[in-house]
């Protein structure tokens, strides 16, 4: 994403890495952001925004503001220009055919958060994970990830949408990370943290 864009600046975390001195010693504000963040996302990764890939979060985002109103739809444009050159179009057209799926009844419409919101809902987290998974299919078995989002008459519809955005990001040089539960030493956690599948 482009890091002078002020209009979340969470994307702002995914930056090349920083030296390992210590904030006290950076000079900017930015820098500082840059280096909590990341360590913000050491600790919870794939349950926040700064710990998500960059193709993770202009799907969270644009969702999210989709959800919203739309507003200021043409930086969505433009950030799926500048991500995925070749294919942008497409990927975008998809992702808003998904949303006003996802969100045509209203028994199916899942809980997607606004921009301001750091932590990922389930419902999200569910969405990125599935759109993961349909990039390897082979690997990921989305039934119940699509049960979460979908009621039964249209998950057909709605996978076929979403594989289609899937292999718009794929042609694009776009992989998503396959996330799965992190293991936890109680196993009554509520909502276990994500980690990177290997």
């Amino acid at each position: 994403m482009n890091e002078q864009v002020a209009w979340w600046p969470d994307l702002v975390a995914i930056g090349p890495a920083l030296g390992s001195g210590s904030p006290a010693e950076s000079g900017s504000g930015a820098e500082i952001h840059v280096l909590r963040a990341r360590q913000l996302a050491d600790r919870i990764d794939g349950t926040t925004v700064f710990s998500l890939s960059r193709p993770e979060q202009l799907l969270l985002w644009s969702a999210r503001r989709w959800r919203h109103g739309r507003f200021r739809w043409d930086q969505v444009e433009a950030e799926f220009k500048r991500l995925l050159a070749c294919c942008w179009a497409d990927a975008l057209l998809g992702w808003e055919d998904a949303l006003e799926q996802l969100h045509q009844y209203p028994s199916s419409r899942p809980e997607i958060g606004n921009g301001c919101i750091s932590t990922l809902s389930r419902d999200e987290r569910a969405l990125l994970t599935l759109m993961a998974g349909l990039q390897r299919p082979r690997l990921v078995l989305g039934d119940l990830l699509l049960a979460r989002l979908a009621t039964p008459g249209m998950r057909a519809e709605l996978v076929a949408t979403l594989r289609a955005v899937a292999t718009s990001f794929a042609m694009g040089g776009q992989c998503l990370p396959l996330r799965g539960p992190a293991p936890t030493a109680c196993p009554h956690s509520p909502l276990p943290p994500l980690r990177l599948v290997q």
